[in-house]
């Protein structure tokens, strides 16, 4: 693995972590993240509005996996400048993300069913009214809903009742097939330049600006050979990594002079989109996230990412409550917090060699049997069509459709 693919691991992962603490302080210390929420010791408040905030904001996060996915999806395709790869990659990508995301669904269910979620138990006591109080909201013992939703419903509509971290999946999907078609379209023509700008102006969604920028700093990087001073790329994810940790109301301020964006979190999608192109054009950034310790984070991240709500919601619960009767709350809470990261972190490895890669395997698998079968039958419609044959054989049904016709009833009897 080159050291600029270890880097973009390793972002993921740290990425998987911040969403990971980010979850648990919602649960425990949801002063940190809402501002109305119960406070639990005094600078709780000032920590939220302070540069602190940067360690655990899961929506910046969740925006910079979202320009992460546009970058590596159109990696190959830039260095290879082959179209194949992206057909490979966009028949595989649904598979690919199937096997983990259904067996979290799976276990979540069996989970629910067997009432080990005590998280609304604790919601009186944490005050996380606003967040932990809305999770696994589902039909317990209807394994057929749960099936379609691991199947199909997380991927559609995002519907997360199962496993709240999923909603991410339907915006995953959408992102990935967006890079495709993009690439397909655009992704050899000289004026793709005009694309680019077009789909910042014209998209609404600032997560798919995420994917969509992803792409274009993978262009300039490996197919435009662009680079960059270092002050500048490390000025750059400063830049991105401030508006990560101080949180505005860009719409706000923009409407004062008549604009507006349109995105939810325009100064997250874009940090995100400052961070990525700072470690992607500088080798000092690249060196120093190629660390063992995190390029392994990266390669765990989406196993933590699908598994730690579940864990959260059961394990961490029962710790807080027994932990609670007899000491304080923050050392109830803390203990829950730290001891869950381990246990997520000792899971994950598991989840990962089992369904993790599990999800990778079948993916190769069914294309290289399905998608090969299905290409040579189109190759041979082709050839068959290219040959004249097809329409040799319409111009003798159009010149004697009655010859046929007999010839079909004829065939019809034998058949009796």
């Amino acid at each position: 693995m080159s050291q600029k693919i270890e880097a973009l691991e390793s972002l993921r992962g740290i990425g998987a972590f911040m969403v990971l603490i980010g979850h648990l302080f919602c649960a425990f210390y949801p002063a940190l993240l809402f501002g109305d929420a119960m406070l639990h010791f005094s600078f709780e408040d000032t920590i939220r509005d302070g540069p602190l905030h940067l360690l655990y904001n899961g929506p910046f996060a969740v925006c910079l996996f979202f320009t992460l996915s546009g970058y590596v999806l159109s990696y190959k395709y830039f260095v290879s400048k082959n179209i194949k790869t992206l057909r490979s990659s966009a028949y595989r990508r649904y598979f690919r993300l199937l096997v983990p995301v259904f067996t979290s669904v799976m276990i979540s269910f069996v989970m629910g069913s067997l009432g080990l979620y005590r998280h609304m138990e604790i919601v009186p006591i944490t005050g996380s009214v606003l967040w932990l109080n809305t999770l696994f909201q589902f039909p317990h013992g209807d394994i057929f809903e749960a099936i379609y939703n691991g199947l199909f419903g997380v991927f559609i509509t995002g519907d997360n009742r199962y496993n709240g971290a999923l909603w991410t999946m339907a915006t995953e999907l959408r992102g990935s097939f967006l890079v495709y078609g993009f690439l397909l379209f655009f992704g050899d023509r000289w004026d793709r330049l005009l694309a680019y700008i077009a789909g910042f102006l014209l998209f609404k969604d600032g997560y798919m600006i995420n994917f969509l920028a992803g792409v274009a700093l993978c262009d300039l990087r490996n197919n435009m050979n662009y680079r960059l001073p270092e002050p500048v790329c490390i000025g750059i994810t400063a830049v991105g990594l401030w508006m990560a940790a101080f949180t505005y109301d860009v719409n706000g301020l923009l409407s004062i002079i008549g604009l507006h964006t349109g995105i939810q979190y325009p100064d997250l999608a874009f940090g995100a989109i400052f961070v990525l192109a700072g470690v992607v054009f500088s080798t000092i950034l690249q060196k120093l996230l190629s660390n063992k310790f995190l390029v392994w984070m990266g390669r765990m991240s989406f196993s933590v990412y699908v598994i730690h709500m579940i864990i959260m919601c059961s394990y961490s619960c029962i710790v807080f409550s027994q932990l609670n009767q007899f000491f304080s709350y923050n050392i109830a809470a803390i203990a829950s917090i730290v001891s869950t990261i381990i246990l997520v972190y000792l899971v994950a490895p598991y989840f990962y060699e089992m369904f993790d890669l599990g999800g990778q395997r079948l993916s190769n698998a069914l294309y290289r049997t399905s998608y090969n079968e299905a290409s040579l039958i189109v190759q041979k419609t082709y050839n068959f069509c290219k040959s004249g044959k097809l329409l040799s054989a319409m111009y003798e049904i159009m010149k004697n459709p009655s010859a046929v016709h007999s010839s079909v009833k004829g065939e019809r009897k034998e058949g009796k």
